[in-house]
């Protein structure tokens, strides 16, 4: 059936990028596995190599079979997040807010990436770990949406400008996430009389 549909890219002109994961041997084989390249047939499919995306490796050719990979039908990652029903929904009244919590709306490509996200819970990728501090911040699976939300505007970007996934982005916002945490540490010290000081490093 993929035979069938035109190829976005053809990686005899436009090669498929390096592999960068790494890879680990499975115990146990899954029967259900593809008996050809996904990774190639996703690129030829997309037009860039969805498979870098941290939880998308297994699940490529599943979100092409749902959605298809004309990504002009959303006008930006938000309204994207909005139709797989990964967004925040609050319920307001008079001003005030009732009720938080994601629409409930059944989705199946946004029940693809709750899918890949759940799966990085042990991944030592960056998106791993975002996962690991959403839900020890929200809980599990309001833990498991955030970073779903996250992977499907990661998607979108990705897909809708042709530009491959590039990991090194998330270390501008570690240090930003530093930044904050330090200021935030000197805060409640000068708050209870205290001074931060640096520690020297011993010579």
């Amino acid at each position: 059936m993929l035979g069938e549909h035109e190829p976005k890219v053809d990686p005899a002109k436009k090669p498929l990028p390096s592999d960068t994961k790494r890879r680990t041997k499975r115990k146990h084989q899954r029967t259900g596995d593809f008996r050809f390249d996904v990774r190639t047939e996703a690129y030829k499919q997309f037009g860039v190599d969805v498979t870098g995306i941290p939880g998308l490796e297994g699940i490529a050719l599943m979100l092409y079979s749902e959605m298809g990979n004309d990504m002009n039908r959303w006008s930006s990652a938000s309204q994207f997040a909005s139709w797989t029903a990964l967004c925040p929904d609050n319920d307001k009244s008079g001003g005030r807010i009732l009720w938080t919590g994601v629409r409930q709306v059944k989705n199946r490509v946004g029940q693809l990436f709750r899918q890949a996200a759940n799966s990085l819970h042990h991944s030592q990728t960056p998106m791993g770990g975002y996962l690991r501090r959403m839900k020890a911040k929200l809980g599990a699976e309001a833990g498991i949406t955030a970073a779903a939300h996250k992977i499907a505007r990661i998607f979108y970007a990705v897909v809708k400008n042709q530009v491959e996934y590039d990991q090194t982005t998330w270390h501008r916002q570690d240090l930003e996430r530093q930044r904050r945490l330090e200021a935030k540490i000197r805060r409640q010290a000068r708050g209870l009389g205290f001074q931060l000081v640096p520690i020297q490093p011993v010579a």
